[in-house]
């Protein structure tokens, strides 16, 4: 499996990203045939330079004399003329879109209607798709990214000056793990924030062999702390078949709490982001009977679950750990049986259907309106042929 992973420890920004992708060894080609197909020919360039001591490529979009593009219908239109491959395009797009998502919630707008003024010319557009574009040419199975780090500070925008992260910056980073070196200045931008897209998972270093390394360098070049360069490498991983990820494992051990509002703590911690949550009976010291209770959550949303532990149960402490997690492949499906269609879950591996689950509340909804034993539903359901679309690849 080939992995691409983004060290994004000293921040993120497109032309970063761009130059660091160009360092790893993306051909010049890629990215001529993007800026050509945009309109913008010879609009790109890449140049060393170094910063903290460590050698990499600086980005550079010029885009001259070129109209300033400012409306998501322009930059939509722009891409659909481009003649890029399909996917590259689809993927740009919805990156686009998210950048002007997020300014419409700032400023109270429709996506549509929305303005660009920092962002709105070419050379995001440029940032964008050539990203994309790079990737695509990689061809990486996943792509993995460390926490983002935001900077500090505040930057000039036409409607004042703004903290650091940017309002727009820290909506794009909703669901990504960040954090704040006080550097004294902005490390993650707007269009960075949204490349951050284009990561399948955060954590810190891959268990992978490394082939080859990348620097794209940002504008800055501070004396002290993190150098201002994004660190890409391209490695393999020899059994990585299936996705792998970090989460965090939070557990207490219960002694005074009563049965029956276990159920409800349980509830309380699915709807706070627990991936899962179960309780466990264990016998305690002096022979007490208590649960042992278990959620699974991914690490950046694990506040929230701290609070329905406290809140809810009557634990005095929390213990966490780190886990590493593969999971299969997952898609629903829907099956036919004599008394109506129910929702399987489906569990592949190299597009190998090896596990089907059907939805128990499909399952007893049909039982109940049919008058016939639930159990007969359920086994309908698992031996029911799979629609032939189902993985792809062939069922099992």
């Amino acid at each position: 499996m080939r992995i691409l992973h983004l060290d994004l420890s000293a921040g993120v920004s497109g032309d970063m990203l761009l130059g660091a992708l160009r360092d790893l060894g993306v051909p010049a080609e890629v990215f001529e045939n993007v800026t050509a197909a945009l309109g913008a020919p010879g609009s790109l360039s890449f140049r060393a330079a170094s910063r903290g001591g460590i050698r990499g490529l600086r980005a550079a979009v010029d885009v001259g004399p070129a109209p300033t593009t400012r409306h998501l219908h322009e930059f939509l239109d722009a891409l659909d003329r481009s003649g890029l491959p399909e996917a590259i395009r689809d993927r740009a797009a919805a990156l686009l879109r998210r950048i002007f998502e997020a300014e419409g919630r700032i400023h109270g707008q429709p996506a549509e209607r929305v303005h660009l003024h920092e962002l709105g010319s070419l050379d995001t557009l440029v940032d964008i798709v050539g990203a994309v574009a790079a990737i695509a040419h990689l061809a990486p199975d996943r792509v993995t990214a460390t926490p983002v780090n935001v900077g500090s500070g505040s930057v000039e925008a036409e409607h004042g000056v703004l903290e650091v992260p940017a309002p727009a910056t820290a909506l794009l980073l909703r669901g990504v793990p960040t954090f704040a070196d006080g550097s004294g200045f902005e490390r993650a931008t707007p269009t960075g924030a949204v490349l951050t897209g284009l990561a399948d998972s955060f954590a810190g270093w891959p268990a992978f062999t490394p082939r080859t390394v990348g620097y794209g360098l940002g504008h800055r070049n501070p004396k002290e702390g993190r150098p201002n360069a994004l660190r890409a490498v391209l490695g393999a991983a020899e059994d990585l078949r299936e996705p792998r990820d970090r989460i965090t494992v939070m557990e207490a051990t219960l002694d005074d709490m009563q049965p029956e509002l276990l159920p409800h703590l349980i509830e309380r911690l699915l709807a706070s982001g627990a991936l899962d949550a179960f309780a466990t009976p264990v016998s305690m010291k002096k022979g007490r009977p208590g649960f042992h209770l278990t959620a699974l959550v991914e690490p950046q949303r694990s506040e929230p679950v701290f609070a329905a532990f406290f809140e809810e149960s009557t634990t005095l402490g929390v213990r966490t750990w780190e886990a590493e997690r593969r999971t299969l492949d997952r898609r629903h499906a829907r099956v036919a049986t004599r008394w109506g269609v129910v929702r399987v879950k489906l569990g592949l591996r190299d597009g190998r259907v090896v596990n089907r689950a059907p939805e128990f509340e499909d399952c007893r909804r049909l039982a109940t309106a049919s008058g016939v034993p639930l159990k007969e539903v359920y086994r309908e359901a698992l031996a029911a042929p799979l629609p032939a679309d189902a993985s792809g690849a062939g069922n099992r």
